[in-house]
């Protein structure tokens, strides 16, 4: 076989690898090592490994060992102290299940490694897993009403006429997805918020998606650009452009969005396609890293 020929395939294949995920979206850090991609939901963990005076083994096993297994405590705490709602983090949901919380930390526990190579100056293990799939179906709670089609109320809301509320105009089939720019208002990343109209009726959420679509898409995605040639992926080529006025709770999970963009977002989720591909971005301000990780006691 070519050198050529060896180079095409390996470009390929990392070509193929990248574009696999690519679109990571917002970066939350922990620290120098943490990251969580709140695009495609990759959690990754670099560690420095302390390197030998044995030239011929840089990285020891025992060396690897430990730094893969201060990588993965430091995974296991990102994972437990991500929000799931405004009322619930991953720890809290876990607390009165030992079962449950025994797997994800088993699932952490055997999550993807990558040690470093002998002839790197400075040796890294890198671990990761992934806010989707097996973990989310873990950790998201039953109590969770999915697909329920009953829009969650903010104690705030007052009782309107239906036929006020959703008096929208009837070319709204065309969109493809739905960005909401919330830049400015700190939000916090979650598993599972909630967009409200001012008035406190909700417009999206998991009452409109399903569970096994929350799992595999995540229920909203999160930017830190509202470039379309970045979100199209997750949006669509059309997507409706919303601009945030608050977020909500103490943890600033919830988004509101003024009452008429409130009504044209239950209107246009009514055609299904949106909710069913989760085909929502919410745009956010970079975050700075999060300098320690403390884990709610169970």
């Amino acid at each position: 076989m070519s050198f050529r020929l060896v180079i095409s395939i390996l470009l390929s294949l990392f070509i193929f690898s990248s574009s696999a995920h690519a679109f990571q979206g917002h970066m939350q850090h922990f620290g120098r090592e943490g990251t969580i991609a709140w695009g495609n939901g990759d959690i990754s963990v670099l560690q420095k490994v302390e390197k030998s005076n044995d030239e011929s083994t840089p990285y020891t096993p025992l060396a690897v060992r430990k730094s893969a297994s201060k990588a993965r405590r430091l995974l296991l705490d990102m994972v437990l102290t991500t929000r799931i709602s405004a009322k619930q983090t991953v720890s809290s949901a876990l607390a009165n299940n030992r079962m449950l919380a025994s797997q994800v930390r088993g699932l952490v526990h055997n999550s993807l490694f990558q040690g470093p190579s002998q002839f790197d100056d400075e040796g890294f293990v890198q671990v990761s897993e992934r806010f989707r799939g097996k973990l989310v179906e873990l950790v998201l709670p039953t109590t969770i009403q999915f697909q329920s089609g009953i829009p969650p109320k903010l104690s705030t809301y007052m009782e309107q006429d239906i036929t006020e509320l959703e008096a929208v105009g009837s070319a709204v089939s065309g969109y493809s997805g739905v960005i909401i720019d919330a830049r400015g208002m700190k939000v916090t990343p979650a598993l599972a918020p909630v967009i409200y109209g001012r008035e406190g009726l909700g417009a999206y959420g998991a009452f409109l998606v399903s569970r096994a679509n929350a799992v595999k898409k995540g229920v909203v995605a999160y930017a830190n650009t509202s470039d379309l040639a970045v979100l199209k992926e997750r949006v669509g080529n059309n997507p409706l452009r919303v601009k945030a006025v608050s977020a909500y709770g103490s943890w600033r999970t919830d988004v509101v969005i003024e009452t008429s963009m409130g009504r044209l977002v239950r209107a246009i989720m009514k055609s299904g396609h949106i909710a069913d591909n989760c085909a929502v971005v919410i745009v956010v301000d970079e975050a700075a890293p999060v300098e320690s990780v403390e884990t709610e006691k169970e």
